[in-house]
């Protein structure tokens, strides 16, 4: 197997199957809850949302079986270091089994398999609405709070085998042929092409620490307040150790507004999380590179997947209907790379 296969392993494998009464049975056993479980879209793994009897909610994760014990360990640790630290940021805090245990285990069609529980931070999704530039800025703040968290964190799985991993694009390779559109396989081409040069020879030499690695806007969740606010913070699943700015390009790549103004979320996002972490001149340099590299992988990602997965695969199928990461990537591209520097970071000053 070569190694751009083995970071397809945990994302190739279906999340698990486990039946809803043996998880509600050694919830009861286990962590002294009971309620209803509600199924949640999930990647890889297989999540709940526990309404339980007490009036509490929680989520309740079984982890694929294709992800090491090391990495889920790492998952539940930085959960403990981000409580222990006083993060401003909302996220969700470990429930302990009646022992004092960070997790449990529960036996699946194929394996036996991690489960863990935590507690639900109340929202809404910012994918219900499209962020204008005030809110982009908290969003850029609330990052910069959370990778300031997780700063002095670091851990054995801290270095992951994932496809999402940013450091590992040139992977991505091997999975073009699933892009059957040949202009957009060759508009993805030619990200990685700039990405390989312009931006990943500098990755050596940029600070790097864990970083979340996945802010989409189905783990940001705002208010129902108005203005709205953030709220919080969940999914740690991608987490790993890797230059710092990716965390910004990866958030700053699912603002996807293509009005007259396309980067006013992009540029209120940057100097959000600018005014609490300050940017290098080099990191500031490779954002526009970073943020099409993104944009591809989700691109590549979404069209290999449509062959490995079912149709009727839950995770795929909300993919398929948000497919706005092709029109993005069209859009920026007709951005040129001063236009971006002009429109976005001479507005933010350097560190």
């Amino acid at each position: 197997m070569t190694e751009s296969r083995s970071s397809l392993d945990t994302i190739a494998v279906p999340p698990p199957d486990a039946p809803e009464i043996e998880v509600l049975d050694l919830l009861i056993r286990e962590f002294g809850l009971q309620g209803k479980l509600t199924p949640l879209v999930s990647e890889r793994d297989l999540n709940f949302r526990l309404d339980a009897t007490n009036g509490r909610q929680f989520v309740v994760k079984i982890a694929n079986a294709a992800e090491p014990a090391q990495i889920t360990d790492f998952q539940i640790q930085a959960l403990l270091h981000l409580e222990a630290s006083a993060c401003t940021v909302a996220v969700p805090k470990l429930v302990r089994t009646r022992s004092g245990e960070t997790s449990s285990n529960i036996g699946t069609a194929d394996a036996s398999n991690v489960l863990r529980v935590v507690s639900y931070v109340p929202g809404r999704p910012v994918e219900e609405t499209a962020p204008g530039p005030e809110l982009a800025y908290a969003l850029g703040q609330c990052l910069a709070e959370l990778d300031r968290a997780l700063s002095d964190f670091s851990h054995a799985g801290e270095s992951q085998v994932l496809l999402w991993d940013m450091q590992r694009a040139s992977e991505l390779r091997e999975l073009m042929a699933h892009v059957s559109d040949p202009e957009l396989q060759a508009m993805v081409n030619a990200c990685l092409d700039d990405f390989e040069k312009r931006a990943a020879p500098f990755f050596p030499e940029l600070r790097s620490q864990v970083i979340h690695n996945d802010l989409n806007p189905g783990n940001i969740l705002i208010t129902d307040t108005e203005p709205a606010t953030v709220a919080g913070v969940i999914d740690f699943g991608d987490m790993l150790r890797a230059p710092l700015i990716v965390d910004v390009a990866i958030a700053a790549a699912y603002l996807r507004s293509t009005d007259d103004d396309t980067l006013a979320a992009t540029r209120a996002l940057i100097a959000g999380f600018n005014s609490i972490v300050p940017l290098e001149e080099r990191e500031r340099e490779l954002l526009f590179d970073l943020i099409r590299m993104r944009l591809a992988t989700t691109i590549t990602i979404l069209y290999w997947r449509k062959s490995a997965r079912s149709e009727e695969d839950a995770y795929l199928r909300k993919a398929l209907r948000e497919q706005s990461s092709e029109r993005f990537l069209r859009h920026i591209n007709r951005i040129s790379r001063q236009d971006f520097a002009d429109r976005v970071l001479d507005l933010i000053k350097p560190f």
